[in-house]
């Protein structure tokens, strides 16, 4: 009993002088807050100097610490924030309250300054629809190709036309309605291989800064979207390094280094082999024949970087690439099956800029650049009528053959001088720039086709084309823009602007006002708005990506295109390092520039029940109607449109901790045109559209890349039924036979029956696994990538025939499953 209850008389003491040790215990209690706004900062870490104790912010930016009495020194740290320390005396048993009010700014940790400087600029850019893109997820990310332009595709309310191309289209637009920049050129045709790649070499690449819509008066003459590149400098590092990669398809050399006066140079070279490695085989098999060179492009990238003198900074940078394509197939030109293809094409851009920024708060900007496209074409050989009812498999000599052979010229080329001004005073950064293109245009093309095939694509709807065409003409475009960011409260910001054109072509000016507004709700979560116009001068330099010819020279009064943007959106960190941003937008197209179509006259026969389409007594005799859908190529202001919808996109950064990041995006849309008052849906109208892109660093060694792509799909023109062909001459009007049998064409009705109908839904799982080592003092790359996985036989197009009077339709289908393997190795 005594060794009890002196075991209990210890215990009691003990917790007595425990109780009065910790009643001398004292506390640190704080807030974190954003030195402008005044807003909590949560998560943020904050580190007594020299010991083990710590704490974090909650949400409302609040900490509490208890420790023993003493002079401590507090420091707190957090991304997008300068680091802030201060020197606290806690008194025993007291509570000593510090405020932190921290400065945006960047950390420099290895692995998180990205994240920091994503997060810092977040919180003062006015701009909704803001993606930046790391060069480096576009190239261990699956599916891309290491090409940023099929990586768009991925991002909210971004769309492709197919498999096969790398054009894009945003927001119920068209691919010529984007905006593509490198370090302040504006690039018309930016593809390469025919559009199957892009001119973007994500290892040139320091970030893509991609707007889907509400962009600032600083850019201009696009109505939908800008995608503005910035190339980066060589290392300074050494004098020389190097980097190879090489896949099944195409190698890409980078060579790089140091130069006199600060400064650096880096050149690339890229160059496919389809021609090398494909062309013996299809000639081997008999598909080719003759002199055969597959589609094929090489192109160079060379940087020159300066910095002469203090605050000072000169580019020089040159492109240069050519595309190339020349095939015959079957056995000879003379069959008549065979066709032959030949295509030139070439794109130079050259480039000098001066940056001079005597100030943090002044930054000026001389450009001047020249810019050239051109090529040749030729496009000859007889193809089989697609409306030929008879058996195909056996070419007989009474079938019939449409006979076409083309020949094209087209050059375009821009010089362009810039300047831009950019000075923060205060609350306010002010913005203005000031330009001149140059633009000049030529094309020349030789149409040749028989009789057969001009009544063909006359009873398909298709304008009649001259046989001969000859353009060149030169004209400038001048833009002045003014904008400014002000700051208007701790949470308020606006940026007002204005931007003037002028458009040579057309010899009209235009005035596009704009509006940005930024609301931060709090440190996680704000609110933006955009409100402008958008104008786009018409030009050749637009109709590779428009795909639609149209005689300018023929034009009367025309007016450039414009379009309205409405753009409401809601941004918050679900996390450190989680962004969520849901946007809602709607488009309003006007004077959208469109075929004329005139009144005239054609030839139908009408049906007569019991006999068969191909029996002769089953029309009556042709007779004329009046119709007013005869398409011409004089363009016209006849069409206008709406494009609306929202936008989901949740995004994981990377960070030194996190092994998964990428994004997922949802897109509802709807998009349609009026053209001479008949409303149809737009044909890249695509109602929902789903992505997930998921890259994981399963070790250091070892990354996994996933990408699922889900599309409801574009609509089409489904063919109503069939129709004679008829013959007019001077002489005959008749229907035409072949074998005693009607030739018939399909009829696909008037303008009101355009994209009747919508392909089946798209989707696609992509998978890239990388292995990465280092030996013989390098760093390599060893990667499968893997397009289309469970090989979903998705719909690029329909072929559409008839067999025994009746309408048979063929899926044309995109990319297959298609494996490639590739090394890169940097030394």
């Amino acid at each position: 009993m005594r060794n009890y209850y002196s075991g209990l008389l210890g215990l009691v003491l003990i917790f007595l002088v425990c109780s009065s040790l910790f009643a001398q215990e004292a506390r640190i209690k704080g807030k974190v807050v954003d030195f402008e706004t005044a807003e909590p900062i949560p998560n943020a870490n904050v580190v007594i100097i020299g010991t083990r104790f710590g704490a974090s912010t909650n949400l409302r930016g609040e900490f509490e610490i208890s420790l023993k009495p003493g002079i401590y020194d507090v420091e707190v740290r957090v991304i997008g924030y300068q680091s802030e320390r201060k020197k606290v005396d806690v008194v025993r048993g007291g509570e000593t309250f510090i405020e932190f009010r921290l400065r945006q700014g960047y950390i420099e940790l290895e692995g998180v300054e990205v994240l920091a400087d994503y997060k810092t600029r977040r919180a003062v850019d006015v701009r909704p629809s803001v993606i930046e893109v790391e060069p480096k997820d576009v190239k261990v990310s699956a599916g891309f190709g290491e090409d940023v332009f099929r990586m768009l595709r991925t991002l909210p309310g971004v769309f492709a036309p197919s498999d096969f191309a790398t054009h894009f289209v945003v927001r119920g637009g068209s691919p010529d309605e984007n905006l593509i920049i490198i370090d302040g050129v504006e690039i018309y045709n930016p593809y390469r291989l025919y559009g199957f790649v892009s001119m973007f070499n994500p290892d040139l690449v320091s970030d893509f800064n991609f707007m889907a819509g509400g962009f600032p008066a600083k850019y201009g003459d696009r109505l939908s979207a800008v995608l503005d590149v910035s190339s980066r400098d060589g290392s300074r590092d050494k004098i020389f390094s190097s980097m190879i990669n090489i896949n099944l398809t195409n190698a890409n050399l980078i060579f790089e280094g140091r130069l006199p006066l600060n400064g650096s140079w880096i050149f690339s070279t890229r160059r496919t082999y389809y021609d090398l490695v494909l062309g013996p085989i299809a000639k081997k098999t008999g598909l080719v024949s003759g002199d055969v060179t597959f589609p094929n492009f090489y192109d160079f990238h060379t940087k020159l970087s300066f910095h002469p003198f203090d605050k000072n900074k000169v580019d020089l940078f040159w492109i240069y690439s050519r595309d190339a394509m020349d095939v015959i197939t079957g056995e000879n030109l003379d069959r008549p099956d065979s066709i032959a293809v030949n295509d030139l094409s070439y794109n130079k851009t050259f480039a000098f800029s001066w940056t001079y920024s005597p100030s943090k708060n002044l930054v000026a900007k001389f450009i001047t650049s020249l810019y050239r496209n051109s090529g040749e074409s030729k496009f000859g050989g007889e193809v089989l009528d697609p409306s030929y009812d008879f058996d195909k498999r056996v070419v007989s000599d009474d079938a019939v053959f449409f006979k076409i052979e083309t020949w094209s010229n087209y050059m375009i080329q821009k010089f362009s001088t810039s300047f831009d001004l950019s000075y923060e005073l205060g609350k306010n950064l002010f913005e203005f720039g000031v330009g001149l293109n140059r633009v000049a245009s030529e094309l020349k093309y030789i149409l040749k086709m028989d009789e057969n095939l001009k009544m063909f694509l006359i009873s398909l709807g298709f304008f009649s084309a001259p046989e001969f065409f000859k353009y060149s003409e030169s004209y400038d475009r001048f833009y002045f823009y003014a904008q400014d960011r002000i700051r208007l409260s701790r949470k308020l910001s606006i940026q007002p602007g204005l931007r003037i054109e002028h458009y040579g072509i057309i010899k009209k000016n235009y005035l596009s006002p704009r509006l940005n507004l930024l609301y931060n709700i709090d440190a996680l979560m704000s609110l933006r708005f955009a409100y402008g116009w958008y104008y786009q001068s018409p030009g050749y330099e637009k109709i590779y990506d428009q795909n639609t010819f149209f005689d300018f020279t023929k034009a009367e009064n025309l007016n450039a295109e414009r379009a309205k943007h409405y753009i409401l959106g809601v941004e918050r960190w679900l996390a450190p390092e989680v962004l969520m941003r849901v946007e809602g937008y709607y488009k309003d197209f006007d004077n959208l520039i469109v075929r004329k179509r005139v009144n005239g006259t054609r030839w139908v026969a009408d049906r007569i029940p019991n006999y068969p389409p191909t029996d002769i007594r089953g029309w009556s005799e042709p007779y004329q109607v009046f119709v007013n859908d005869s398409v011409t190529s004089i363009p016209v202001n006849k069409g206008d449109g709406k494009a609306y919808g929202f936008e989901v996109f949740i995004e994981k950064r990377e960070t030194r901790h996190s092994k998964i990041y990428g994004w997922l995006s949802y897109s509802f849309s709807v998009a349609k045109r009026k053209i001479y008052d008949v409303e149809l849906p737009f044909m890249f109208d695509q109602r929902h559209t789903f992505n997930i892109v998921l890259n994981w660093k399963i070790s250091k060694k070892f990354n996994l890349g996933l990408t699922w792509m889900y599309g409801s799909n574009y609509p089409y023109t489904e063919p109503i039924g069939l129709k004679p062909r008829i013959l007019v001459t001077d002489t005959v009007v008749k229907i035409m036979t072949v074998r005693d049998r009607v030739l018939l064409d399909l009829d696909f009705g008037g303008l009101s029956n355009f994209f009747n109908a919508r392909k089946p839904p798209y989707h696609r799982l992509d998978v890239r696994v990388t292995y990465n080592a280092k030996f013989w003092n390098a760093d390599w790359s060893f990667y499968l990538d893997v397009v289309n996985v469970y090989n979903r036989r998705n719909v690029v197009a329909y072929d559409f025939s008839i067999s025994k009077g009746e309408i048979k339709r063929k899926p044309i289908s995109m990319l297959p499953i298609l494996p490639t393997f590739g090394i890169s190795v940097k030394f």
